[in-house]
């Protein structure tokens, strides 16, 4: 053992819960500081100037008085007056300095310690003080993960290991079952609503209410209420061990004629050195709720520990020996430790003073974990042996297995409750119990650690035999009552029937009335019988031994009434709900059809329903009985608070189909969904797969250890089909499946074959089916445990960050084959649809629409919206920038699904051309046109040019278009300085309200050239056109110069008007039959040529057709301007070209009939470059 042993643990000694607790050792156990003050308590104090720390004080009160005393309440009195009295003068001194430096902190009595928090100035004034040995630290583990145990088979309805201790044959042969003991508790608390612990509470009122002052205590305050509670469930376990009985098919208790009483020493997740020792001192005197009023008259008979630490510790040893004083027998769990060895034993199990057990299993064979060794003085330890593996008992909301010598410790504690009710001789007598518990224990032979085959240190005295313990006892001269209980001349069955003399029994009446008691202590007794709906009756009777004396009772039956109705949730027939009459033992069960019927006396009462669906909520109504009565009830759905329910229903196995690459343990894997899931009011379009057996839509996460829903610690925004640690192996798998056609797609997850974590042996295999329309479903197959029931596993839904949830199990055994669970959010419905443009039918992303004042939504690049939105009708109104706003009433149905597919109107403004360009002469105006078209919806534009400075403009600046119109714009650019050979380049934003180009651009650029040249073909004069161009008369080619070319050419001239132009003096004429036009001195560079075509005679189509061919290009094929564009119609072409020679050549070859062209015109264009 270490020199300085300061990290001693304490747990809850079962496999079920293990609760650890670093707890620090008295002075007996480490040498001293010099200055007394540990070295752990001096960091705590440099560090943060403050600490809570413990002083210990020298000195140890008398107990010699409570060693005299006779009976149990005289010595727990006698202990209770010498420890409070030793406390008070002892710690004088201490208390007063505390109180004078306004110190905050708590005295103890039974081990004369002082709890204080205070800074480094006080610690040292307390050291200095005579009367103080130690000031320690202290210390708080967290508990480890819960490892459940198996399943074992009854033995004659009972659990194995409660027939394995033979205390069936206790309560049957020899008429004990634990009546007018109180067994007690420190653990981790206590779920006093548990049906197999309900009926034996001490605080249980006969009323059916419930006080809980001297039956309950919770030091640390820690539970919600004032009423006992137990989120752990080792405590709840522990007690039905002792007592648990709910008189129906769980028969998980040793003595289930005693009552019991607890203390919360242990935390939900932690075991405190404070809440032990505060624990330990209330078992001596108990106190009201308020920690007032102790009361060493109510103490407890026996005390069960399922809780230790590794090694020898004597911090607790005070509080046993006090225990042991005052007639209080000290049940320890040994402890456990994986592959325990031969000096393992824990503390305070190694104690002396202690009585510890360690486990066995249902082959009576010691298991691995139940520690062994010498304690104290080299006691052997264990004491004895008792069944700790597979142990079935009682968790809050149900049943479960466990394996631990915490689960070995309540059969012992038990059987001294049987003892001692059989022999009121030896209750208290801690040394005569011990003894009747080692003469008794079933030899093994073991030796592996020391010690003989009747006592060693693995076995202890051997295996734990109740029935064997109980026949050992002194008893005195016995004799028997047996009887008949009658009502109008015919037999009462299951009557109550209690007697109270030298010992007290309690005991039922069989079918025919009979009852039969047969080992009384001789003496006198009453006799009371009840039975509900009857007047309680009452007899003296005389018991003489050897003999068994027969006392028939008659009972009056009360005027009653037939309760009957019917049973439903959800409108639906509720089957299997339990129906109580609530302070009477009047029940029935819903048949099929949710109905039930009841006889109950006349008078009022509280007619409690409640359902075995885990989706409604159990509901409790008045009623007044006087005569029949008809009742039928409606339960409530369970709700979370966004408003999911949940539902139970027969349904098959769904499976998935595609194989998913998930192994191993605490593994995710991200997988996409094929429709966006609301949940929760948020659309998700994927999540992450857990090996543990849940989805989460948040955030990936892999946690291991179940907890209760809702919880902020991750994962949040899930589904939990079956939480649990669970390893896919190979034999295991995750598959999915896309089931159904849209809107009423189905996303299926398949958990495959999982296999537990700590339980190799067993898996398990279960769905989640994830509707499209926001549907919830779960599934399991092949159940065939209670593990793989749930016992275990977290089932339910929880919301994003924790704070909503819907919880339908916590480690309870629940799921069943051929049955389905589903989630529904009865108070919302879906709203769903897809919004497009009206003009051209495509989807339209960032469209904004707004549910009420309740939700609003963006569309995405599908177009599509969905909402989970509350019951209700509703104002929808779908818009988006640029477009017309859609409204439309709606109404919200629960779980249904409406659409609403919108097409939003707006414009469709489109601009004749994307660039205008005005080739002109510097220092010169020119106006352009472009025409504005809208093909939508009615819609306002406005031009603006850009830049702003004046050279550009345009009229009109805005205007309105319908549907289908059109607007010209005049635009008008200057010239004015530009050099000749550049470009100005600006542009026209015209905005509209056109959703898909609701601003276009228009460019505008102004060409200067270098060098242009225009030639009126066919013209005998120079003329000007509207814009102020300059067009010369057609001359013939000379060289240096620029003319037609060809000897058979010809000039025309019409009378008729040309359409399509306002130049008609440049279009009537024109030259025929001409063979090319040359243009000389044309410097290199980049040039437009213009060409302008009018047919001025009534030429057919066909008759005059010819390519236009542009420095060696073929410009225009074929051109038939009849054809084309018809006869006395203007039309210009124009192509671009290089020219690198100085010569720009223009020719055209004829088809068919004279060519034709009434204007030329070639311009530098240093906006344009070819290369």
């Amino acid at each position: 053992m270490s020199s300085t042993p300061r990290h001693w643990r304490t747990v809850l000694t079962g496999a079920l819960a293990t609760l650890a607790l670093m707890l620090p050792h008295g002075a007996a156990q480490a040498a001293p500081e010099p200055d007394k003050i540990d070295k752990a308590v001096a960091a705590d104090l440099a560090a943060d100037g403050k600490a809570t720390f413990w002083v210990r004080l020298k000195s140890d009160a008398d107990l010699g008085a409570a060693r005299k005393a006779r009976t149990k309440a005289q010595k727990a009195a006698q202990v209770f007056k010498a420890k409070t009295e030793h406390a008070t003068s002892s710690q004088a001194g201490l208390r007063r300095l505390l109180t004078a430096e306004s110190a905050e902190f708590t005295p103890y009595w039974i081990s004369n310690t002082v709890r204080v928090t205070g800074d480094a100035k006080l610690a040292d004034e307390i050291a200095r003080l005579p009367e103080v040995r130690r000031i320690d630290p202290t210390r708080v583990t967290k508990l480890p993960e819960p490892l459940p145990g198996k399943e074992v088979a009854k033995v004659n309805a009972v659990e194995w290991n409660i027939d394995r201790v033979r205390a069936p044959q206790v309560w049957g042969e020899l008429g004990t079952r634990g009546e007018g003991i109180v067994v007690a508790g420190i653990d981790s608390g206590v779920d006093y609503t548990h049906p197999a612990l309900a009926g034996q509470y001490r605080g249980r009122l006969p009323g059916g209410g419930v006080d809980h002052d001297y039956s309950w205590y919770d030091p640390s305050g820690s539970c919600p209420s004032a009423a006992p509670c137990d989120e752990n469930g080792h405590g709840t376990h522990t007690m039905g061990t002792m007592v648990g009985d709910d008189r129906g098919a769980n028969a998980i208790g040793v003595a289930p004629g005693a009552r019991w009483i607890a203390a919360r020493g242990c935390e939900t997740d932690e075991c405190s050195d404070a809440s032990l020792l505060a624990a330990g001192q209330w078992m001596l005197a108990p106190t009201d709720l308020n920690g007032r009023n102790p009361r060493p008259d109510l103490a407890p008979d026996i005390v069960n520990n399922s809780w230790g630490g590794s090694g020898f510790d004597p911090w607790y040893k005070e509080i046993v020996e006090a225990w042991v004083a005052a007639g209080i027998f000290p049940a320890f769990a040994n402890g456990n430790v994986t592959g325990a060895g031969c000096d393992s034993s824990d503390s305070p199990g190694q104690y002396v003073s202690s009585y510890s057990a360690g486990a066995f299993d249902v082959n009576n064979a010691i298991a691995g974990f139940s520690t062994r060794g010498y304690g104290e003085n080299g006691e052997f330890k264990p004491n004895i042996a008792a069944p700790g593996v597979n142990v079935r008992s009682s968790i809050p909301g149900g049943y479960a297995s466990g394996s631990g010598t915490s689960m070995a410790s309540p059969h012992l504690a038990a059987t001294v409750a049987l003892i001692w009710s059989a022999s009121p001789a030896v209750r208290g007598d801690i040394a005569a119990t011990r003894t009747l518990l080692d003469d008794t224990a079933i030899d093994v032979d073991d030796t592996r650690c020391g010690g003989t085959a009747d006592d060693n240190n693995i076995w202890g005295e051997g295996r734990l035999d109740a029935y064997a313990a109980v026949r050992a006892a002194p008893a005195g001269d016995l004799g028997g009552l047996r009887g008949a209980v009658t009502a109008g001349g015919s037999p009462v069955a299951a009557a109550s029937l209690s007697v109270s003399g030298p010992v007290s029994r309690t005991t039922t009446t069989a079918e025919d009335g009979s009852y039969a008691l047969p080992r009384l202590i001789a003496g006198e007794y009453q006799v009371t019988v009840a039975k509900f709906g009857h007047q309680d009756a009452s007899a003296a009777v005389t018991v003489v031994a050897d003999q068994t004396v027969v006392k028939d009772i008659a009972l009056t039956p009360l005027p009653s009434g037939t309760v009957s109705g019917t049973v439903t949730a959800a409108g639906a027939p509720e089957q299997g709900a339990t129906v109580a009459v609530t302070g009477t033992p009047v029940s029935a069960v819903t048949d099929a059809a949710g109905r039930y019927r009841l006889t109950v006396p006349d008078g009022s009462y509280d007619l409690k329903v409640t359902p075995v669906s885990r989706c409604a909520d159990a509901l409790t109504t008045p009623i007044t009985v006087n005569g029949d009565l008809t009742k039928d009830v409606e339960l409530p759905r369970r709700m979370d608070t966004f408003g999911y329910t949940c539902a139970e229903t027969a349904g098959t196995f769904v499976a998935g189909t595609e194989k998913h690459p998930l192994t191993g343990d605490d593994v995710a894997l991200p997988v996409a969904l094929p429709f966006t899931f609301p949940f929760y009011g948020t659309g998700y379009t994927g999540g992450w797969i857990s090996t543990n057996g849940f989805l989460g839509f948040a955030t990936s996460s892999t946690a291991a250890s179940n907890g209760t829903l809702p919880s902020t610690a991750a994962p949040n925004a899930a589904l939990y089909p079956y939480w649990d640690d669970l390893v896919l192996d190979e034999q295991s798998g995750v598959y999915t499946a896309t089931l159904g056609t849209p809107p009423k797609r189905t996303f299926v997850v398949e958990w495959r074959n999982a296999r537990f974590y700590s339980e190799t042996s067993q898996r398990v295999t279960f769905s989640a089916l994830i509707g499209e329309d926001g549907s919830i479903g779960y599934r399991y197959r092949d159940i065939a445990t209670e593990r793989a029931a749930g016992a275990s596993a977290t089932i339910g839904i929880e919301g994003p960050g924790g704070a909503d949830a819907l919880q339908y199990s916590y480690n309870s055994a629940v799921v069943r084959d051929g049955r389905a669970l589903t989630f529904t959010a009865s108070r919302h419905g879906l709203l769903a649809g897809a919004v497009t443009d009206a003009n051209d039918g495509r989807p339209l992303a960032g469209a904004t629409v707004k549910v009420g004042d309740v939700a609003t939504y963006t569309t995405g690049e599908t177009g599509t919206w969905l909402g989970q939105i509350p019951v209700g009708d509703y104002r929808l109104e779908v818009s988006k920038e640029n477009y017309g706003t859609f409204t439309q009433e709606v109404t919200v149905t629960p779980g249904t699904l409406s659409r609403v597919d919108t097409a939003l109107a707006t414009g469709r403004v489109t601009a004749s051309a994307a660039e205008l360009t005005l080739v002109m002469p510097a220092e010169t105006t020119r106006n352009g046109t472009v025409q504005l078209t809208n093909l939508g919806a009615a819609t306002s534009y406005t031009v603006v040019a850009e830049p702003a400075q004046g050279w550009l403009t345009v009229t009109p600046a805005s205007g309105q278009l319908a549907k289908g119109g059109t607007a010209a714009l005049k635009v008008t650019a200057s010239s004015a300085g530009v050099q000749p050979g550049t470009v100005r380049s600006g542009r026209l934003l015209v905005r509209s309200a056109s959703g898909r180009d609701p601003q276009i651009a228009v460019a505008v650029n102004v060409v200067v050239p270098k060098h242009q040249v225009a030639i009126d073909a066919g013209g005998g004069k120079d003329v000007a056109d509207a814009a102020g161009d300059r067009w010369t008369a057609d001359r013939k080619y000379t060289a240096g110069g620029s003319g037609y070319v060809g000897s058979g050419t010809k000039t025309s001239t019409s009378n008729r008007p040309i359409a399509g132009t306002g130049e008609q003096e440049l279009f009537r004429r024109a030259r025929e039959g001409v063979l090319e036009y040359r243009f000389d001195r044309v410097p290199n560079g980049t040039y437009t040529v213009e060409l302008d075509f009018a047919e001025i005679k009534d030429t057919r189509p066909g008759r005059r057709v010819f390519d236009v061919i542009v420095e060696g290009q073929l410009a225009i094929p074929a051109l038939d301007l009849a054809l084309e564009v018809g006869s006395y119609t203007a039309t210009t072409r124009q192509y671009t070209v290089k020219v690198t020679d100085g010569q720009l050549n223009v020719r055209f070859a004829e088809r068919s009939g004279d060519t034709i062209v009434n204007a030329i015109r070639i311009s530098e264009r240093p906006d344009k470059t070819i290369t």
